[in-house]
C-alpha cells in the first residue's frame, strides 16, 4: 500500500512539473511527509532502477545486432544462438565488471578526495573558509551573505565538507548505503535477462522446418518473431526510462525504438553484404 502511495505522489510531482502547476506542486509535497532518510532512500531505488533500465538496453540492443547480422548473412540459425549465447554472457559479464570497476575507482577517488578537505580544514580552516568564500562569490553571491553562510557553516565540519566536495569538486555525498558492487551485478543480470528476449524465439523455434509451412521464399518466422519480441520490449523499456528523463512515454518509447532499430538494421545490412561480396558461401571463409 505505501508503494502505491509513493507511486502517485511520483506521478504528481512529475504531473506538477510538467503542467507547471505551482498549486498542485505545493499540495503534493505537503501531503508527502517524507523523512530525509525516506528520501534518499527513494533516490538509491532511483539508482538502482537505472541501472537495471541501461543495462538492459545494452542487452537487448547488442543481442539483436548479432542476430540481424546472422540473417542478414542468411546463416545457419544455429550461429545465432551459439554467437548470441556467448554475446550474452561475455559482454554481460564485461558490461557488470565494468560497472563495478569504474564505480569503484569513483568511489575511491572521492573518498580520496575528502579525507585530503578534511586534513585541510582541520589545520587550515581558516584558508579553507576563505576559499568557499570565494568560490560563492564567484556564483554571484554577495560578500555579506557569503561571509554569513560560509561563518555559520563552517562550525558543522561534515556539513562544510560536503559543501566543498560539491562546490569545488563537483562531488555529491556520498550515500552509506552506496556499494559499486550492487550496480555491477544489476547492470550483468538486467544485460543477461533483457539481452535473452530476442534469443526466445531461436531457442523455442529455430529448429522447426518453416520451409514446409509458409509458402514464402526466404521468410523466417523465428526471426520474425524475434524482431516482434524485441520491439515490444524496447517500447517498455523506453516508457519505463521517460520516468527519469521527464520526457513524454511515447516519444521516449519511440525513440528507444528507433536507435535500436536503427543498430539493428545496419548490423543486418553488413551482414547481407559481407556473406554476398566477401565470405565464401560454400566454405564460409574470406576470398584473399
Amino acid at each position: 500500500m505505501a508503494d502505491s502511495t509513493d507511486n502517485t505522489r511520483d506521478q504528481l510531482v512529475h504531473k506538477s512539473f510538467e503542467m507547471k502547476d505551482v498549486d498542485l506542486s505545493k499540495q503534493t509535497h505537503d501531503a508527502c511527509g517524507c523523512t530525509p532518510a525516506e528520501e534518499k532512500h527513494k533516490i538509491a531505488q532511483g539508482q538502482f532502477i537505472k541501472s537495471l533500465i541501461y543495462g538492459g538496453l545494452d542487452g537487448i540492443i547488442s543481442t539483436f545486432v548479432v542476430i540481424c547480422s546472422i540473417e542478414g548473412g542468411s546463416f545457419n540459425p544455429v550461429y545465432a544462438l551459439v554467437l548470441g549465447f556467448s554475446n550474452l554472457v561475455g559482454d554481460g559479464i564485461s558490461m557488470g565488471v565494468g560497472e563495478y570497476l569504474s564505480g569503484k575507482a569513483d568511489m575511491e577517488h572521492q573518498q580520496t578526495e575528502y579525507q585530503r578537505e578534511k586534513w585541510e580544514f582541520e589545520h587550515n580552516p581558516e584558508g579553507e573558509i576563505t576559499e568557499m568564500i570565494e568560490l560563492l562569490q564567484d556564483k554571484g553571491v554577495s560578500p555579506e551573505d557569503t561571509e554569513l553562510i560560509i561563518r555559520t557553516t563552517a562550525k558543522y565540519p561534515e556539513l562544510f565538507l560536503d559543501q566543498m566536495m560539491y562546490y569545488e569538486l563537483g562531488f555529491m555525498p556520498l550515500e552509506e548505503d552506496e556499494k559499486p558492487i550492487k550496480k555491477g551485478f544489476m547492470t550483468f543480470l538486467a544485460f543477461c535477462a533483457f539481452g535473452l528476449v530476442p534469443m526466445l524465439s531461436y531457442v523455442g523455434f529455430g529448429y522447426v522446418p518453416w520451409n514446409t509451412v509458409t509458402a514464402l521464399k526466404g521468410f523466417n518466422p523465428t526471426f520474425a518473431i524475434s524482431c516482434v519480441a524485441t520491439a515490444a520490449t524496447l517500447l517498455l523499456l523506453g516508457a519505463v526510462k521517460a520516468r527519469f528523463s521527464n520526457e513524454n512515454k511515447i516519444i521516449s518509447s519511440l525513440k528507444t525504438l528507433a536507435t535500436g532499430g536503427a543498430a539493428c538494421v545496419i548490423a543486418w545490412l553488413i551482414g547481407y553484404f559481407l556473406s554476398k561480396y566477401i565470405i565464401d558461401e560454400e566454405h564460409d571463409i574470406c576470398n584473399y
